[in-house]
C-alpha cells in the first residue's frame, strides 16, 4: 500500500515551511494583528505545499535526518527566511523613522500610539507605515517578494548550513539604508519646518511682546500638515522607486548568499 505522504516528503515540507515561517515572522505586515492567526497558519501551510510541489523539491535520500541535523537544517532555513523578511522591514523602518523626524519638527512627538511591531510611535509614523503597506500591495511589489521567495529555493537548496561572510555583511550594510532613506524622505518637510522655527525665533528677538510659544506650535502643525498634503505625491513617487530598489536588493541578496 502506497503511503499518502512519505517520510521524505514530510521532512521536505517541514524544511520548506521553516523558511516560509521565517519570512512571515519578520515580514512587517504578517506579524501584526491585522492578519488573523488562523489565516497566517493556513497561508503558511498552503504556500509551503505549493512551493514544494511547483518546484518539485525533494530532499536527497542519503541526507542525514537525525535529530541534531534536523534541528540544524530547520534553524538555517528559518534564518534564510528571516533575512528575506528583514529586508522589507528595513524599508518600513525607514518610512517610520522619516515620520518621526517630521513629527519632531511639527511638535507631534508627544502624540503617540501603540504599534504591535514598533511599540510607541507617533500618529504620523502610523500613517507612513500604512502608506508603505498600501504602496507595497498596490504597486505590485509583493509579486517580486513572492517570486524572490521561490527563487531562494533554486539558489539556496534545502539543507544549506554554510553561509558566506557576505551574508552578514550585506545585512549590516543595508541596515544603514534605514537612516539614508529616512533622511531623504523627511528632508523637504524638515527643511520647511526648520525655516518656520527660524522665522519664529527672529520674531521673538525682534518683537518680544509676541508670545511665540502660543503661536508657534499651532503654526508648525498647520504648516507641517499643509506640506504633507502637497507633498504626498512626492512621497508616493519616491516610495515606489525605493520598492523597485527593494526588488533588486532581493535578487542581489539571494545570489550573494
Amino acid at each position: 500500500m502506497t503511503p499518502l505522504v512519505t517520510a521524505q516528503e514530510a521532512l521536505t515540507l517541514a524544511l520548506v515551511m521553516s523558511r516560509v515561517v521565517g519570512v512571515f515572522f519578520s515580514f512587517p505586515f504578517f506579524n501584526t494583528p491585522f492578519v488573523p492567526r488562523n489565516v497566517k497558519i493556513l497561508l503558511t501551510l498552503a504556500l509551503s505545499f505549493f512551493i514544494m510541489k511547483s518546484l518539485h523539491i525533494l530532499l536527497p535520500a542519503d541526507m542525514q535526518v537525525d535529530l541534531m541535523h534536523l534541528l540544524l537544517y530547520i534553524g538555517s532555513e528559518f534564518l534564510i527566511g528571516f533575512a528575506l523578511g528583514l529586508l522589507v522591514n528595513f524599508f518600513v523602518a525607514a518610512f517610520s523613522y522619516a515620520a518621526e523626524i517630521i513629527s519632531y519638527f511639527m511638535g507631534l512627538t508627544v502624540v503617540n500610539t501603540f504599534d504591535p511591531t514598533y511599540g510607541q510611535v507617533s500618529v504620523l509614523s502610523k500613517f507612513f507605515i500604512m502608506l508603505f503597506y498600501m504602496l507595497f500591495f498596490v504597486s505590485g511589489a509583493y509579486g517580486y517578494f513572492i517570486s524572490t521567495l521561490f527563487m531562494s529555493f533554486e539558489y539556496i537548496p534545502l539543507g544549506t548550513t554554510h553561509f558566506d561572510r557576505g551574508f552578514w555583511r550585506y545585512i549590516i550594510e543595508h541596515s544603514f539604508d534605514i537612516f539614508v532613506i529616512a533622511f531623504k524622505l523627511a528632508f523637504p518637510f524638515a527643511l520647511i519646518l526648520y525655516l518656520i522655527n527660524l522665522a519664529l525665533a527672529l520674531v521673538n528677538r525682534l518683537i518680544p511682546q509676541i508670545n511665540v510659544f502660543i503661536v508657534g506650535l499651532p503654526l508648525q502643525i498647520f504648516v507641517g500638515l499643509a506640506a504633507l498634503a502637497f507633498g504626498t505625491s512626492v512621497i508616493i513617487y519616491v516610495g515606489v522607486n525605493y520598492l523597485q530598489d527593494l526588488a533588486q536588493s532581493f535578487v542581489t541578496f539571494i545570489k550573494g548568499i
